[in-house]
């Protein structure tokens, strides 16, 4: 049986001051949860079902609290709407300072992204893409809400974000001579683009976009052209992890081109 207690420190893990103060996350679902107990992360504690604790004998030996418990516990505790059969209770990692931009790497910078579902969403979308580090403004969504951390789909456990002032990355990246497009709602048509295999990919605000602080630091300024059906009545934008995985997708195509 699951405690009150922890039922309680569960819940709270929702809010970003309790993650704060208990330094812990809360990751759920299986497949999540299993890349959670082969990666790096410390496990604090694993709630599951008899058969979930069975598939992962050979990862859990050294997690301090293990709890059997029957479907319907899990239910209770779940912040999910529809509950798996395992719940883990994972350290925050101490935050190391950012390295020095990898020149030769392709990299996203997240300017002020709000919510928590598309940070996920971008960071599996950069491991698809094999995007290894995400540098985020500090106004940007914790990656480590449980809605960014199930968005995710594990990628948490392979892709790196570091947390800084984007200013001074974007002075580094210009005197390293390493190119930083940001995505706009005007600038040159990504499709006809000469793209580079390495540099910053920049994406902004879901409502405001790039700050206006930083844009004259984007050395190309990209965009996604509309097709619309009715030139009249356009939609409004793409949502943001819908227009990452664009130009993701466009930058390693032109990639995978100069090496034919």
């Amino acid at each position: 049986m699951i405690s009150k207690n922890k039922l309680k420190l569960i819940n709270s893990l929702a809010h970003k001051k309790s993650r704060a103060k208990n330094k812990l996350f809360l990751a759920e679902g299986n497949n999540l949860v299993k890349d959670i107990l082969k990666s790096e992360f410390e496990v604090k504690v694993l709630i599951g079902t008899e058969i979930f604790l069975e598939s992962v004998e050979g990862y859990s030996s050294g997690i301090a609290e293990v709890i059997a418990v029957p479907q319907n516990e899990i239910n209770k505790a779940s912040l999910l709407s529809a509950p798996q059969q395992s719940i883990a209770l994972c350290t925050i990692p101490g935050r190391d300072s950012a390295p020095p931009i990898a020149t030769k790497d392709l990299n996203l910078c997240l300017d002020g992204i709000q919510d928590p579902g598309n940070l996920g969403t971008i960071m599996r979308i950069a491991d698809w893409f094999g995007i290894k580090t995400i540098y985020a403004s500090k106004n940007t969504a914790d990656i480590y809400n449980p809605k960014a951390v199930q968005a995710t789909m594990g990628a948490i456990t392979r892709v790196n974000i570091f947390y800084l002032e984007l200013a001074g990355l974007f002075k580094e990246a210009i005197e390293k001579d390493i190119p930083v497009y940001g995505s706009f709602m005007s600038g040159q048509n990504i499709y006809s683009s000469r793209l580079k295999s390495n540099g910053l990919i920049v994406m902004g605000n879901e409502g405001n976009g790039i700050s206006s602080s930083l844009a004259p630091y984007m050395t190309h300024r990209i965009h996604i052209p509309g097709l619309f059906n009715d030139e009249g009545n356009p939609p409004d934008s793409l949502n943001v992890s819908m227009a990452t995985a664009i130009i993701c997708s466009e930058f390693r195509r032109e990639q995978l081109k100069s090496k034919e």
